[in-house]
């Protein structure tokens, strides 16, 4: 499953980034061409941007690359970093949660309503459908670097007490 996992996370932000590339380049070959732009290529980059982003934070998460601000758990003991580290990799699964849950609403009102794209005209839920996966496996990485950092919490602890 990790290696599935891992593969899917990358495989999917290196197609989109490929996708995304060759489209903007028709466009801008369009555009000098035909004096105009493609909808339909902006409307895909959107599409493909929004999955990139949400999938782009999964494998950031699987890489531990996130920014964040330390600048007041730094002067905490080690412990406290770990327990705030835990705290704060709980509340972004919980997070994760939400918009896996209001995003299935949001396409699930999508595809009741048929709504369709300006560009293409393709039901809305179609692009909408992957945000809830995105959150799903970035709610996945999540649980798994929370574990990570219990695991960590609990071993700092029996360094520090021996």
């Amino acid at each position: 499953m990790k290696k599935f996992l891992n593969s899917f996370e990358d495989g999917v932000c290196a197609i989109i980034l490929f996708v995304m590339l060759i489209l903007t380049f028709v466009n801008v070959i369009a555009r000098y061409i035909l004096l105009a732009s493609l909808p339909f290529i902006e409307e895909l980059n959107c599409v493909g941007l929004m999955v990139l982003s949400i999938v782009g934070a999964a494998t950031a998460t699987k890489r531990g690359a996130h920014l964040g601000l330390s600048v007041i758990t730094d002067l905490l003991p080690k412990a406290a970093q770990n327990v705030i580290a835990l705290i704060c990799d709980l509340l972004s699964a919980v997070f994760c949660a939400a918009i896996i849950y209001l995003g299935y609403q949001y396409v699930q009102n999508q595809f009741t309503n048929n709504v369709l794209s300006m560009g293409m005209s393709w039901p809305v839920w179609l692009y909408g459908i992957w945000l809830p996966i995105g959150a799903a496996v970035l709610f996945i990485r999540q649980v798994q670097l929370a574990i990570r950092t219990f695991i960590t919490t609990i071993h700092s602890g029996k360094e520090e007490t021996a």
